[in-house]
């Protein structure tokens, strides 16, 4: 049985997987002059001994491969206290709960849109609940910080969460989970209209900020929780 590198969820991060099964499908289109592949692999983790499927696909307008897990990968793992959340919340309050859960499925099945529009909804249910309807962002914020539930600095990192979810329902905007990912549509979009390839940074592929914001969105809500459950 061969061998690869591959995520693990139960282990946290890429560890040594056994190759149980693995088939390749490729493809070529003469007219347009492009070609790809997909390959499906069956994995078993050699540490934990859990079970997935990795789909690899490629295509020739594209400098790598787009790699997809069954169950998908998990990037941000919910936080400690998640599961004890529900006895610190009052009656009107356990919409947070509700919302948070929905929030983790999109994360886990790369539905970046959908999370940070979800944050965006329980940031504003909380304020409202907090400070009572301002009529905007703006002023909800702006009480929401004079009240104490936030600083300065905290208060920033929410304007950026509140912005990507802004963007991502009035402007079309799509987060993406790297930088990487922001690169590939920029050169596809390049090609499309028969323009040179811009040149990217090709320092490290640390996460993109939208992928920031949600991935940051489990601290953000634990400001949030503290505000739910120490603050009357």
């Amino acid at each position: 049985m061969s061998t690869t590198k591959a995520h693990c969820n139960q282990c946290g991060g890429d560890r040594n997987h056994g190759v149980l099964h693995s088939e390749k499908n490729s493809w070529s289109d003469e007219e347009e002059n492009v070609s790809g592949s997909d390959t499906y692999e069956t994995l078993k983790c050699l540490g934990c001994e859990n079970i997935r499927l990795r789909h690899t696909s490629s295509f020739s307008e594209d400098d790598e491969a787009t790699i997809n897990y069954f169950p998908p990968a998990i990037f941000r793992q919910q936080p400690a206290w998640f599961n004890e959340l529900w006895r610190e919340l009052s009656g009107e309050d356990d919409f947070v709960e509700k919302l948070l859960k929905e929030i983790y499925v999109a994360l886990r099945n790369n539905l970046p849109s959908l999370a940070a529009m979800g944050v965006r909804s329980l940031i504003e249910k909380v304020m409202v609940s907090k400070t009572a309807d301002k009529g905007t962002f703006a002023k909800n914020l702006d009480e929401f910080e004079q009240l104490g539930y936030v600083s300065r600095i905290q208060r920033e990192r929410l304007e950026a969460i509140l912005e990507a979810g802004h963007a991502t329902i009035h402007r079309a905007f799509t987060p993406s989970n790297t930088r990487r990912d922001h690169a590939r549509r920029s050169r596809r979009a390049h090609r499309r209209n028969g323009l040179p390839p811009r040149i990217e940074n090709q320092g490290p592929q640390e996460t993109g900020p939208t992928a920031r914001v949600a991935m940051n969105a489990a601290r953000s809500c634990g400001r949030i929780r503290m505000a739910l459950t120490i603050r009357t």
